[in-house]
């Protein structure tokens, strides 16, 4: 599956949709979310070894060292069980950094891409300031693409 650069922070993961990455470090995770949020997305869930795959490649090909960059997991209901925040579903795919998630001083509890790790992730205090990535709503995504099959076969029924 090719990753297509719609421009330096939008990206077209093809089935996995569109993801915005904010390489800024001034975000906290709740700021992260809100800014995804109104861009009418989520932060991001990588949720299969699959997508990891995906995402991990445009990252190698956009950034020299991996950048400190919030996604879409936590673990603020329960300690340590970590959930995606899009979808509320416990974590069956990770990609942790050795030894994580540790919740260093009790106070992480967000989920992150670490910048001194070969792209894994770590868990950190979720008052951190870094970057994020978001991602396409994946109901919406889903909702839209249902509407344009069923739009693309009544067009056919008309067109007899």
């Amino acid at each position: 599956m090719a990753e297509a650069a719609i421009n330096d922070k939008w990206h077209n993961l093809g089935d996995f949709g569109t993801i915005f990455i904010e390489e800024e470090q001034k975000y906290n995770w709740f700021e992260a979310w809100e800014e995804c949020a109104m861009r009418n997305m989520t932060l991001i869930a990588i949720d299969t070894a699959e997508k990891n795959t995906i995402v991990d490649k445009v990252l190698r090909n956009r950034f020299e060292k991996c950048p400190n960059l919030w996604l879409g997991g936590n673990d603020l209901g329960l300690e340590g069980k970590f959930v995606w925040s899009s979808t509320g579903k416990r974590f069956e795919f990770s990609n942790w950094s050795k030894g994580q998630p540790d919740n260093y001083k009790s106070n992480e509890h967000c989920v992150h891409y670490y910048t001194i790790t070969d792209f894994e992730w770590n868990d950190a205090p979720c008052t951190s300031k870094i970057g994020f990535i978001c991602e396409e709503n994946r109901f919406l995504r889903e909702t839209r693409r249902d509407l344009q099959i069923k739009k693309n076969f009544i067009d056919q029924l008309f067109a007899l």
